[in-house]
């Protein structure tokens, strides 16, 4: 999310974090675990959402950044305040890279706009942003090229791009109603894409499109309501969103067409009942419904209309015994509806469930002043989960081509950790650890481990003052073994556990700030993403040793 405004897509693309201009994230919010009476569709495993800045300070500031695959990048923000009620905040960003693949270059420009006004209990606010992305598509690699070179690409994928512009515009109105605030917004994103993408060893014969228009209307109520010594916090609102897709892919055995018309409706509620001065508790409901007209070139020639509504709860509750202590426990459904691309690669004449869940969670959160523990235990347990079997579907006389298929059960248990440690008064050690057992627990995969989940992820940084100016760190990330994405037959060798070591410094003067980062300082060969669906691995690269230096300075 951006503000509370949903980023993804109606298909399985990943969301468009290019789109965020760094210098307007005021903060960001990581919410783990399933949050699907709050959030709706996709908050299965957890929800981010990014808050941007707004327009209360006078603030002009420039950023210069080069870096290693010919990286360079200009950033400019400025914030003002016209009067008491008005204000204004625009910002621009233009880069380009090499990237560490053959092919990989991309030229990126992004300008953003706000214009809010505030006065008394009422505001207003304007949004535009426009970007421009040109990205040159390199392709995964097989063992043997990525043993040989992993920065080298297949020649099919040699003439692959993306080429996309997109157009976000945001309107919103607050009132303030006593105790309560009530809210609205509306927000419309158009994005167009020029796209040549192939397959391996046979290049697509010309260039297609992808084009995608979403429209939500979000309004809310959030309040406090007092009786004597009770009180009563609570949100409620409507969720109303319209998603337009449509995809043209020439390739080598035809063209690959796609069209989807969605519209989804979800009415929430959540409140917070104090049950005393130490204890509260949290109750949460919501209803979605979804109405669904696709059509593709090849499993809905003939185009299929999809209805679905589906009803979920929540229930949690806090305990504070002490003032730097808390406890909690929270009950949570989720659901996911099937992406127009997952019902497309389903079997014949198979039409994808609504997949659902539940989850259960136990933490604790101990703050002491120098020292911050938080830590949680879990348990995901998902139906009719949404996966890629590589051992159904057609046969084109290779075997079969795999599908999307439901599967009835599968858990995932696991813990979460967070400890922080300020030592003395220039040294901060912080640690992440996550420890994860998922697996299928019916079906054709049952007792195998669900691919693409490491079953530990370990994060350790260390942050040293060294004079008022000066700062330095040094992390280490560990991402343990687990089978490639697909694999979920268990049938080849995981991919090996991931050890990197990233440093840097940062020197902070009146208005000027430099930083200086290395990644991967070990210059270890490795790929974060490995995917086999039952041809072999392939693989997605990540970088070798790579630098970044930035200059950004307040006026």
């Amino acid at each position: 999310l951006v503000n509370g405004r949903r980023l993804n897509h109606s298909d399985t693309a990943a969301p468009d974090l290019h789109h965020i201009f760094p210098k307007d994230i005021q903060r960001i919010e990581v919410m783990v675990g399933s949050a699907g009476s709050l959030y709706g569709d996709q908050a299965v495993g957890g929800v981010i959402n990014i808050i941007t800045r707004n327009t209360t300070d006078d603030t002009t500031q420039a950023s210069l950044m080069v870096g290693s695959y010919d990286y360079k990048s200009v950033q400019f923000l400025t914030t003002q305040r016209i009067g008491a009620d008005l204000g204004y905040r625009l910002s621009a960003e233009k880069f380009e890279s090499d990237h560490y693949r053959d092919h990989n270059r991309e030229r990126n420009g992004n300008v953003h706009g706000l214009l809010e006004y505030a006065a008394g209990k009422h505001a207003l606010f304007v949004e535009l942003q426009h970007i421009e992305d040109e990205l040159e598509l390199p392709g995964a690699l097989l063992q043997d090229e990525f043993d040989a070179d992993p920065t080298q690409i297949n020649a099919g994928f040699g003439d692959d791009f993306i080429n996309e512009d997109t157009t976000v515009l945001s309107l919103g109105y607050n009132r303030d109603i006593q105790n309560a605030e009530f809210s609205i917004d509306v927000t419309q994103r158009q994005s167009d894409a020029d796209v040549r993408q192939s397959f391996r060893n046979s290049p697509s014969p010309a260039t297609g499109f992808i084009t995608r228009e979403y429209t939500s209307l979000n309004p809310k109520l959030s309040g406090r309501w007092m009786n004597g010594g009770n009180q009563l916090s609570y949100v409620a609102g409507l969720d109303l969103e319209q998603n337009d897709y449509q995809l043209f892919l020439p390739n080598v055995l035809g063209i690959t067409t796609a069209e989807n018309n969605q519209q989804a409706t979800g009415l929430y509620f959540q409140v917070h009942p104090a049950l005393n001065e130490k204890t509260q508790l949290t109750l949460g409901m919501r209803h979605s419904s979804l109405d669904k007209d696709i059509k593709d070139g090849f499993s809905f020639p003939a185009g299929l209309t999809i209805k679905d509504d589906v009803q979920v709860a929540e229930i949690g509750l806090i305990y504070r015994p002490q003032p730097h202590l808390r406890w909690s426990f929270r009950v949570d459904e989720n659901f996911r509806f099937a992406k127009i691309d997952e019902l497309a690669l389903a079997e014949p004449d198979q039409i994808l469930d609504t997949q659902t869940g539940l989850s259960y969670e136990l933490g604790v959160d101990w703050n002491s002043g120098l020292h911050r523990l938080t830590a949680s235990i879990y348990r995901l347990d998902l139906e009719n989960e949404i996966v890629f079997d590589p051992t159904v579907g057609p046969d084109f006389g290779f075997g079969p081509a795999g599908a999307n298929v439901n599967l009835q059960k599968t858990r995932r248990d696991g813990l979460s950790l967070l400890w922080t440690n300020q030592i003395g008064s220039s040294l901060v050690l912080k640690t992440e650890l996550g420890l994860v057992s998922a697996t299928y627990q019916s079906g054709t995969f049952s007792g195998n481990e669900i691919s693409g989940v490491a079953d530990r992820v370990v994060k350790i940084r260390a942050d040293y003052l060294i004079s008022k100016k000066l700062s330095c760190y040094l992390e280490a990330h560990h991402k343990g073994e687990h089978f490639a994405q697909g694999d979920n037959a268990n049938a080849f060798a995981q991919v090996d556990a991931v050890n990197i070591i990233n440093a840097g410094f940062k020197l902070n003067d009146e208005k000027l700030a430099i930083s200086f980062r290395v990644n991967n300082l070990a210059d270890k060969q490795y790929a974060e993403f490995v995917t086999n669906n039952g041809f072999g691995a392939a693989y997605q690269p990540s970088p070798d040793r790579n630098y970044q230096l930035a200059a950004n300075y307040h006026f």
